[in-house]
């Protein structure tokens, strides 16, 4: 890893996310009524993240934790974190003191609480304030929770390795994976496609009796 790309600033990271996102299909038609959605798969991933014990699989999935929220801040608003920048121009990469670290493991699930409040805190700002005035309050939120998450994976992550490292080595995976419906491409009514619908069309079911009204009269 270069001293470039460990300096990467957060708005930076975050172009990079949203840049791989949009090519797998992520950002396809996303709508200010989509961020529930969007919250609630940031959500998934804390839960996912809570079920892990081993520090490795723990810190990858809040790293998946990042890329959701850094994804949602740039399709909001894009290039808004800039404006954050003297808040936060680049993820911190100092690890607390190993009393600090311990302590953060050994309450994960009450760090993973905390997780979850701030997420709700960032619904409740999109359901109860005007579209107006909701991006940047929501912006700010995100990045609390992108700041918290942050600290947790300093704990867990080994020495050597920063959060920002994680997420450049996450997203250089997802940008392998391709959109995420598969061939966009592909023709909806080419004959191979309809055929392979039809086989899942369930079976028309005709009373005892009872013509079939799609086969012709005699």
């Amino acid at each position: 890893m270069t001293r470039t790309e460990r300096c990467t600033t957060l708005q930076d990271l975050a172009h990079i996310v949203a840049a791989t996102n949009t090519a797998n299909g992520w950002s396809d038609d996303f709508t200010i009524a989509q961020i529930p959605e969007r919250i609630a798969l940031i959500h998934s991933e804390v839960s996912e993240a809570s079920r892990e014990r081993n520090r490795r699989k723990r810190a990858r999935e809040l790293g998946d934790v990042q890329i959701r929220t850094l994804h949602l801040c740039e399709l909001i608003d894009p290039g808004r974190i800039g404006w954050f920048v003297m808040r936060c121009s680049c993820l911190p990469d100092r690890r607390p003191l190993l009393p600090v670290r311990l302590f953060l493991r050994a309450t994960r699930p009450i760090q993973d609480l905390y997780l979850h409040t701030i997420i709700s805190a960032a619904l409740e700002i999109y359901r109860k304030t005007g579209h107006n005035e909701f991006c940047g309050l929501l912006l700010d939120k995100l990045l609390d929770l992108i700041d918290r998450v942050n600290l947790l994976l300093l704990a867990e992550l080994p020495a050597g390795t920063t959060p920002t490292d994680l997420i450049l080595e996450i997203n250089s995976v997802n940008a392998t994976r391709g959109h995420r419906h598969g061939d966009c491409g592909a023709d909806p009514l080419a004959p191979s496609a309809v055929a392979a619908v039809r086989l899942h069309l369930p079976r028309r079911v005709r009373p005892a009796g009872r013509p079939d009204p799609a086969r012709p009269r005699r």
